[in-house]
């Protein structure tokens, strides 16, 4: 019984110190890719018991815009996790040369509509550009019309 009581007395004299304020989290703990310029959550979208919202990734490099939509789930411990990322092909490929401003979204009854100007680098054309997604991971339709 004394050998109990001196090891339990012993874990507690150096046993770390609980922080009662918690712990700073460091930036490196979020995975952040160096190009991303920024992320948006845009609407939400139904899933089975939990939240799920929609998440948009601009990214820049090699002096262009590249687009991702991200279906987003969140967890039983209130964290977010990408269910699906969907690159949007018409904008990422590396020699589109296309440069987004003026990136918009909103959320409608179906999903989100993403609006935005496109200039191209390859004939100087500016364009706006039109990307519907629904709740179906994966799908989404694009448009571009000349900028008037």
């Amino acid at each position: 019984m004394k050998t109990a009581i001196a090891l339990a007395a012993l874990t507690l004299v150096c046993a770390p110190s609980a922080n009662a304020l918690g712990m700073d989290v460091p930036y490196e703990r979020f995975a952040t890719a160096d190009a991303v310029d920024w992320v948006q959550v845009c609407g939400q979208w139904p899933v089975r018991k939990n939240e799920g919202v929609y998440r948009i990734v601009h990214g820049s490099q090699y002096a262009q815009s590249f687009l991702y939509l991200q279906w987003m789930h969140r967890g039983d411990d209130g964290s977010l996790q990408a269910v699906h990322t969907q690159g949007i092909r018409e904008l990422n490929n590396d020699h589109a040369e296309i440069s987004l401003t003026r990136i918009a979204c909103r959320a409608t009854r179906t999903g989100i509509r993403i609006t935005a100007q496109a200039s191209s680098g390859h004939d100087g054309a500016l364009r706006s550009i039109t990307i519907e997604a629904g709740h179906r991971p994966g799908l989404y339709r694009y448009a571009a019309s000349p900028r008037r």
